[in-house]
Order: C-alpha cells, then sequence, then structure tokens
C-alpha cells in the first residue's frame, strides 16, 4: 500500500462545534480526543476526518473498505461514490489503490466544495467531484462503465427512497462491468421495516447479496448501520475472515433480511 507524506492540519480555519451553512442544511465540525473531526450534516454524524487516510473512524466503512478488499477490485478501477460528502471513503480508496479513479457526487453542490478546502483530497483525474442526484449519476451512465459502486447517501437519516428501489438498484447492475459490485449503507430501526425494500430490490438484480453489520442491527434488535454488498458474487468466506477480526462484533449474513 503506498504511504502519503506527512498529511495537511484539517480544516484549521474552520470554527468548531458551530454550524455552517450549506445547500442542504448546515454541517458542523467537532475535534474528537482520538485525533479525529466528526462531521455532522444537519445534527446526524455524517462522517470523520483524520490525517491519515487508512484509518477509517466509522464501522460502516471500515465494512465497505472489507468488502472491496474481499472482491479484488481491477488495477484501473473506476468508482462511482453517490453520496460524496467530504469524500473520506474515495480518499481512503485512492490512498489504498493509487491507479483507481474515483467519481462522487452529492446533492448538496456546497459540502464537496468546502471538502476541498479543508483536507488533502486527490485532484482531478484521481478525484472528480460534482454536485448531482444520486439516480441521476447512475441513470444517465452507460452500460458497463463502472467497476464499482459505493452509496453512502442520505436525507436526514434515511436512504431517499429513489435511491433504494427495483430503478436505481437495474440502474447501478447495468453500468456495472462483468464482476463489478455495489456496496451501500442501510440505515436500520427497530420495529420499522424501511430497510427491507432496499435489500429485496438488491436481490432482484443481483445474485449475490450479503449484509454485514452488528448482528443485533440485522436482526432488527438495535438501531445502526447495515452494510450491502452485491454483485454477481460475493466471497462470503473473506467477509468472515474479516468479521471474525473486526475491532467490533460483526456479523454477515447472506440471507438479510430474512
Amino acid at each position: 500500500m503506498a504511504r502519503r507524506t506527512a498529511a495537511a492540519p484539517i480544516a484549521t480555519a474552520v470554527p468548531r462545534d458551530t454550524d455552517l451553512p450549506i445547500a442542504t442544511g448546515t454541517v458542523r465540525l467537532t475535534d474528537d480526543p482520538d485525533g479525529s473531526t466528526t462531521v455532522w450534516v444537519n445534527d446526524v454524524p455524517s462522517s470523520s476526518m483524520r490525517a491519515d487516510p487508512e484509518v477509517l473512524d466509522f464501522e460502516y466503512m471500515r465494512h465497505f473498505a472489507a468488502a472491496i478488499r474481499a472482491w479484488g477490485p481491477p488495477e484501473r478501477m473506476l468508482a462511482l461514490h453517490v453520496g460524496a460528502g467530504v469524500c473520506t471513503m474515495a480518499r481512503h480508496l485512492s490512498h489504498a489503490y493509487p491507479d483507481s479513479r474515483h467519481i462522487a457526487v452529492d446533492v448538496d453542490a456546497t459540502l464537496p466544495e468546502l471538502a476541498r478546502s479543508w483536507w488533502d483530497l486527490p485532484r482531478s483525474p484521481q478525484l472528480r467531484v460534482r454536485a448531482q442526484d444520486g439516480l441521476a449519476a447512475v441513470a444517465e451512465r452507460h452500460d458497463d462503465s463502472l467497476d464499482l459502486i459505493l452509496r453512502d447517501a442520505f436525507a436526514c437519516d434515511a436512504t431517499p427512497p429513489t435511491l433504494a428501489d427495483e430503478a436505481w438498484w437495474g440502474h447501478a447492475r447495468r453500468v456495472l462491468r462483468p464482476g463489478g459490485l455495489v456496496v451501500a449503507n442501510v440505515k436500520t430501526v427497530p420495529g420499522h421495516a424501511t430497510h427491507r425494500p432496499d435489500a429485496l430490490a438488491a436481490r432482484s438484480v443481483f445474485p449475490g447479496v450479503v449484509a454485514v453489520g452488528e448482528g443485533a442491527v440485522l436482526k432488527g434488535r438495535r438501531r445502526g448501520n447495515a452494510v450491502l454488498v452485491a454483485g454477481d458474487s460475493v466471497d462470503v468466506a473473506a467477509l468472515r475472515r474479516y468479521a471474525a477480526s473486526a475491532p467490533l462484533p460483526t456479523s454477515v449474513t447472506p440471507d438479510w433480511p430474512s
């Protein structure tokens, strides 16, 4: 894995614990004792920034990275990030796979541009960032034009329905090259089945769909995030090896939701 030189400080000119206006509401930065900076969008913890691009603070992002490692990406993969945020995953993957290329889209036109000034994001052509709706981002692409899609888009703390139905998943399948992969962040809430249509839509177009997350979350006993991993085939054994050594209790469920 390639290593960068020391990263630039993170958003040194931005006041902490202060709401800043963006196109879809507000963003706020808070510094944590472990050296990371949490990004809050409309009062919801959206992402984390830290100097070392190898370190991912959010559990679901570690699941994303593990799923991509288990998949074994092509050397010059092209990835689409639906829900750019501050481009934490795009920065991490650009570092982990130096020959990869990334397109990050976000419905908020302001936040990704702020992120460019906050920390050391890769420049174009390795990382291209633009304001675009997440459905249009996949619907307008040519067939067989991407290797990887990462979906991490929320309105407050729920995935917009237009990014979680059969139409979105169908476009995702269409634009992936053979052997491509989708990883998607899914919110689960006990007593609500809002995640179920999303997972069933993925299963309607991909033969291999696996959920990764905390066992209590996958069983609907606790609020949290699950990661859907979808493709022509998914290496369940590799994901279970990752789960066995993950910092937090992690389960891998091929038939979620059962």
